[in-house]
């Protein structure tokens, strides 16, 4: 009975010894050292919705527990796509309260200037004298304009169309569904039907040679175009949700001389 006691005793004394080490051991940790500064992450990404209210937030840490609140400073690295004040802006304090060791802001990305292909933010950490800042300074944010997508809200086109480092005269189309698909649709030409005539300069090609065709909307908002002719050899390009803006780039084999054809597809309403 005695030895069960003796042992009962050790480990009571022991767990004791153990905490208050621990206990002290993290209070000195945190005190007993210079403040270095640093982001925890190191990339992030936000998707900017009409009508939503676009925020991100970005955590900064610390190695020591400040005595008073520290200040700290994020600036915009001037090879960033996305500019502050114009894509985003910081929307709260950037400092440390005293006692804590993490510190978070807030970016709000604004709608009417992101872009569907994106911009990056490229975010650099800084602090005043007395204060370091670790290797983990950077932080890239990339913002990307999201608008879901349910369907065309109209199908009647106007097209422009660029060749030969020039405008080629433009035409308006209407898109018609392909029965029993989705997001399919034909259309009578693909770079107008007075396109050849202007290529050649020779009136006698008017309304010949139209390059007719179905479109193709891919679920990654990529477009292919069909050619229903031999020498109409296709051609792909890309979509917007946003604006429903088609783009596409032609080739063809009509011509002994090989070029491309850049049509731009944009809602008439």
């Amino acid at each position: 009975m005695k030895t069960i006691y003796k042992i009962l005793s050790l480990v009571f004394v022991l767990g004791i010894c153990v905490s208050c080490d621990r206990d002290t051991g993290e209070t000195d940790y945190l005190n007993n050292r210079a403040s270095s500064l640093f982001f925890n992450g190191t990339k992030g990404t936000l998707f900017v919705e009409d009508g939503k209210a676009n925020t991100f937030t970005i955590v900064v840490g610390a190695t020591a527990l400040p005595e008073s609140n520290i200040p700290y400073t994020i600036t915009v690295d001037p090879s960033s796509t996305a500019l502050e004040g114009v894509d985003f802006d910081i929307t709260t304090n950037t400092e440390f309260v005293s006692g804590q060791i993490v510190s978070s802001f807030t970016i709000e990305a604004y709608f009417d200037s992101a872009i569907t292909d994106g911009k990056t933010a490229i975010l650099k950490l800084s602090a005043g004298e007395g204060t370091e800042v670790g290797t983990k300074d950077t932080f890239k944010l990339d913002l990307f304009k999201l608008c879901p997508f349910t369907g065309l809200n109209t199908t009647s086109y106007v097209a422009t169309v660029f060749a030969f480092d020039e405008e080629a005269p433009s035409y308006n189309i209407t898109l018609v569904p392909v029965a029993g698909t989705t997001n399919q649709w034909t259309v009578t030409t693909g770079w107008g039907t007075e396109f050849v005539a202007w290529a050649t300069g020779n009136p006698a090609y008017s309304g010949l040679y139209a390059y007719s065709g179905t479109i193709t909307l891919n679920e990654d908002f990529s477009v292919d175009f069909d050619g229903d002719s031999a020498w109409a050899t296709g051609g792909s390009g890309g979509f917007s949700p946003c604006t429903q803006v088609f783009t596409y780039t032609l080739n063809q084999a009509l011509f002994t001389t090989p070029f491309t054809t850049d049509v731009i597809l944009t809602p008439l309403n």
